[in-house]
């Protein structure tokens, strides 16, 4: 069934109110440490007692016969106490201490939560884990960037800090900040990796980058120039003063008045140009419950929310959050429970098939890795180390058989301006079957690339646009490659797909429909070399395509001798870019290959 986007009458309405919470919206950041600065605790053993911690190693289950194969970014809260002692160090390549906390007045620390002498970070260091530490500013904003004197001050007291504890890098998490700052904040950013990275080799720079960039205040085309990678934050999606109860982080939307989620902010990333690797997708290691109207989701709410950690959802499953008040929300892909306790509630959190699922699009958008608000939210459950154990090592199992979406999920449009690479990896010894239940796009400006193998640089398989659902498609390797490609007006339901590994073939391929075919050079400047054989005499047609299937340019080549041939078309008179060439021998498609014009 095509997906249906229906456009509520009240969605200009509620575009403006998103925009107006720039300013006003509190990240999970930002909330909780004003909340447990508030509590004016000073120890680790305060903390345990808070939370109940007994301070024993609970668990040690997982063992280190694998190599993790992506960034796990997790940041260490201070309220953490000694949490620290169940974490699997083996599953985490970066610990970031929060937080040194900016005075902006002067760029010195207001606290730096004991970075000199926390013991979680000598566990950190011994365990071969990169320590970064995090710089947080939640306002004061107009000072900060104001006293030129205060930002040399921070860049030094970093450069020190980071130095003086064998740390790895810095994290900066500047929130609630105008986006009449955004300027100043690229010009500190790019000093700051400029001098931290003369000052220490092999230092790293990143920042705790929102979902969503309100008004543009991050300048992220400049910003990846410089700096070593963005630790999105993918949750808030839905914060405690939300109208409507949702998920934190939704990896497709859930209404369709609202259009940000997961999956998005990843497009969106890479529209702006950042490397695959720069992005590092954050994850919630906590949900939000909220008083709703309603039973079921999408319900409006009638309160507040309060964020709850996965440990205080899992402690208490004999209670509400009982697997008989636990809902699936489809649209999403989000798990939530619903109660009634002096009315309805619903609380979004999520779980192992739901996280599961966003890291799945981390490694087949071939991200950079995962980050993870926050360390030891889980604390006293294994079940989320085993997922990473599952899903970033040497030894995840590859999935079988999955279904697949475009960025819009199973039920709402893909985005405009979209361009991102999909991988799908089964095990070695099987091929891939691919079958689109649709597929429907802008025709001659969205389309769809299929590659057989595990990057665009493998043959093409085909090319798609419009809304005739392509036949099965066939690898002859364990991978496969989609392209999609979004103009910047106009899209469709997409595609949905269904994937699963099968045994190899051994049909022989036909001589005449799929010759040997050389292209070179390739990328080109003007020449481009072609050469194939052909069974028998024949006419050949060549044409060439952009990204978006528009035609380009073509030939006619009359009684091409069977035997092997080599074309020499110069010069081509196509603007620089990405296209794809086809031969065609008597009007049947033998060859195609992507080619890029300098």
């Amino acid at each position: 069934m095509y997906k249906r986007y229906l456009l509520p009458v009240f969605l200009f309405f509620l575009t403006a109110l998103l925009f107006a919470q720039e300013k006003t919206v509190s990240s999970i950041h930002k909330e909780q440490s004003e909340y447990y600065n508030s509590l004016n605790l000073t120890t680790s053993a305060q903390y345990d007692s808070l939370q109940e911690f007994d301070r024993k190693q609970i668990f040690l289950t997982l063992k280190k016969d694998y190599t993790i194969i992506k960034r796990i970014f997790g940041y260490f809260p201070y309220w953490a106490g000694t949490n620290y002692l169940n974490y699997q160090w083996d599953l985490l390549s970066d610990f970031c201490h929060f937080s040194y906390e900016v005075d902006p007045s002067t760029g010195n620390a207001t606290t730096t939560h004991n970075w000199y002498t926390s013991d979680a970070i000598d566990m950190a260091l011994y365990n071969d884990v990169n320590v970064h530490l995090c710089v947080t500013l939640f306002s004061g904003h107009y000072t900060f960037f104001n006293t030129p004197s205060a930002q040399q001050t921070l860049i030094d007291n970093i450069i020190t800090m980071v130095q003086d504890r064998g740390a790895k890098g810095v994290n900066i998490d500047f929130e609630a900040m105008p986006s009449a700052y955004g300027d100043a904040f690229t010009s500190f950013m790019i000093a700051l990796s400029e001098q931290m990275h003369a000052a220490i080799s092999g230092s790293e720079v990143s920042i705790a980058a929102p979902a969503v960039n309100w008004n543009n205040t991050f300048n992220i085309p400049i910003l990846k120039d410089y700096i070593d990678f963005f630790m999105v934050m993918g949750y808030d999606y839905y914060w405690n003063g939300s109208s409507q109860a949702g998920p934190v982080s939704p990896l497709y939307s859930m209404t369709a008045s609202s259009s940000y989620n997961f999956s998005r902010t990843i497009s969106y990333y890479q529209s702006q140009g950042v490397p695959d690797e720069q992005i590092v997708m954050g994850v919630p290691y906590y949900g939000r419950q909220w008083p709703t109207s309603n039973q079921f989701a999408p319900s409006s709410t009638t309160g507040s929310g309060t964020a709850y950690t996965y440990r205080y959802i899992r402690n208490n499953t004999s209670g509400h959050y009982s697997n008989e008040n636990k809902y699936w929300e489809p649209n999403s892909f989000s798990p939530y429970f619903s109660f009634y306790t002096n009315g309805w509630n619903q609380c979004f959190m999520e779980d192992t098939y739901s996280l599961g699922k966003k890291y799945d699009i981390v490694n087949r958008r071939n991200l950079g890795g995962i980050g993870i608000w926050a360390l030891g939210y889980d604390n006293g459950y294994t079940d989320f180390w085993e997922l990473i154990a599952g899903r970033f090592t040497t030894v995840s199992p590859p999935i079988l058989s999955d279904t697949i979406f475009d960025s819009g999920g199973p039920t709402f449009d893909y985005f405009n301006n979209e361009t991102y690479t999909y991988t799908i990896t089964v095990p070695g010894d099987k091929q891939i079957d691919l079958d689109f239940d649709y597929l429907n796009l802008e025709a001659n400006y969205d389309t769809l690339w299929i590659y057989d193998g595990q990057d665009i640089n493998s043959p093409l398989l085909g090319f798609f646009s419009g809304n005739i659902n392509p036949e099965t498609i066939e690898s002859s390797t364990n991978h496969l490659t989609l392209q999609f490609y979004s103009d910047g007006a106009t899209t469709e339901p997409g595609w949905q797909a269904v994937y699963n590994a099968v045994n190899p073939t051994t049909t022989e391929e036909n001589s005449l429909t799929k010759p040997e075919l050389n292209i070179w050079p390739n990328p080109f400047i003007d020449v481009l070399n072609i050469s194939f054989s052909l069974a028998v005499s024949s006419d050949v047609v060549l044409e060439i395509y952009d990204i978006r299937g528009n035609w380009g340019f073509e030939k006619n080549f009359r009684q091409i001798p069977a035997g092997k041939n080599i074309l020499r078309l110069n010069p081509i008179n196509i603007q620089s870019g990405t296209f794809l060439l086809i031969l065609k021998s008597d009007g049947v498609v033998f060859g195609k290959r992507v080619v890029i014009k300098k």
